[in-house]
């Protein structure tokens, strides 16, 4: 992945904790930036001092020209994003780009959504243009993967998903004294949920997360009877 060269100063409109591993990010894009946001899944391209790193956007676009990022802590350029990334302090971003997740072809379908740690902000960008569109689509189920129940992103929005017809399914996938629900890989949750009770002859799938992760859901939506042209990442 490139991408573009080109970079503006965006405002940092807000900064918070997530969690104590991600840092959420809000920036207020510029006109022509804004109109390259068509679609979730797409991302930028941040230039630091410490080098150049891709970040999906985690929000939907937004003619206000809004826009989210979750940032993991620990790597030099995603450390040197969140230490200039002050509200009222600037980041340079290039315009989003890449293919993101085609949602017109679920339209009329069940959705199956699958992330897994920082891929979450992808994700999540799909969720909110799938909560907007709402009656487009059949049954929405997500699947999101954490190491630790405490590692999860996004909780104070999970229920208002669900109120939306969002079903949420956690999968922590590391021993977790603390965690009561379901535990193992997205993937295999799935399988052992029955996919959430969507119908795999006509669902689609969208998935996020590390190259191993994505090629195991899409083996396992095989064997469930979704082939590989209905199973969408971002890139």
């Amino acid at each position: 992945m490139t991408g573009p060269t080109q970079h503006a100063a965006v405002p940092v409109l807000a900064a918070w904790d997530e969690t104590s591993a991600f840092r959420g990010l809000r920036v207020a894009l510029p006109p022509p930036l804004a109109a390259a946001h068509v679609l979730p899944g797409q991302v930028v391209k941040i230039r630091t001092d410490a080098g150049e790193g891709f970040f999906a956007l985690a929000s939907a676009p937004d003619p206000s020209g809004s826009a989210d990022l979750l940032v993991k802590r620990g790597g030099h350029v995603a450390d040197a994003v969140i230490a200039r990334a002050v509200p009222g302090g600037h980041l340079e971003l290039t315009p989003p780009f890449g293919k993101g997740f085609p949602v017109a072809e679920a339209e009329g379908r069940d959705v199956l959504l699958f992330a897994a740690g920082s891929a979450i902000a992808p994700v999540r960008s799909l969720v909110q243009h799938l909560v907007r569109e709402r009656d487009r689509f059949g049954r929405i189920t997500l699947f999101y993967g954490q190491r630790l129940g405490a590692e999860f992103a996004y909780v104070g929005e999970h229920l208002a998903w669900e109120r939306r017809g969002v079903r949420v399914i956690l999968c922590p996938s590391a021993e977790d004294d603390a965690w009561l629900g379901l535990r193992g890989r997205v993937q295999k949750v799935a399988r052992s949920l029955a996919f959430g009770g969507a119908a795999p002859g006509d669902a689609v799938a969208f998935v996020s997360g590390m190259t191993a992760m994505v090629e195991d859901v899409r083996h396992t939506l095989a064997q469930a009877g979704i082939p590989p042209g209905r199973v969408h990442a971002n890139f």
